[in-house]
């Protein structure tokens, strides 16, 4: 049976949506937050300062020290006083951290593998522009709003 028709674009975006969450609590055994997910995903570029990630994630300085005191508890960032300004941290992924950034890593491969047993490379493709583009205004609209 059919959840929606065929071409019913709220419907299917709506299911896809639902399907990414349940995918994401899935995936992410720690039960971190959005937030705390970007935040590490952030950091695996490399240690950084909490005054740039606050401006690389759009967030207050703030919900941002909260986030990394969390982080910072449960083992997944590491902070040291910076050489160059002792009052900022150096805040970089812990190797438990990482691990838990291949762990994700590891399970939307198989997300990956899912939608490739199901579409041809074509589709696939067109898949990937497709949601691009849409992740693409999505963004866009959230940067008006702020």
């Amino acid at each position: 049976m059919k959840l929606y028709q065929d071409g019913d674009l709220h419907n299917a975006l709506m299911l896809l949506q639902c399907e990414f969450v349940a995918q994401r609590k899935r995936v992410n055994p720690s039960d971190i937050t959005w937030l705390q997910y970007d935040i590490l995903s952030s950091l695996r570029s490399g240690a950084t300062m909490p005054s740039s990630l606050s401006v690389q994630l759009g967030i207050s300085r703030s919900k941002l020290s909260k986030s990394l005191g969390e982080l910072k508890s449960l083992g997944f960032i590491e902070q040291t006083p910076s050489a160059h300004d002792r009052r900022e941290l150096q805040t970089s992924l812990s190797d438990k951290g990482l691990h838990l950034l291949h762990d994700i890593d590891d399970q939307h491969h198989e997300l990956t593998e899912s939608a490739a047993s199901v579409w041809s490379p074509e589709e696939q493709r067109s898949f990937a522009n497709l949601a691009t583009e849409l992740v693409s205004l999505l963004r866009e609209q959230r940067k008006q709003q702020r």
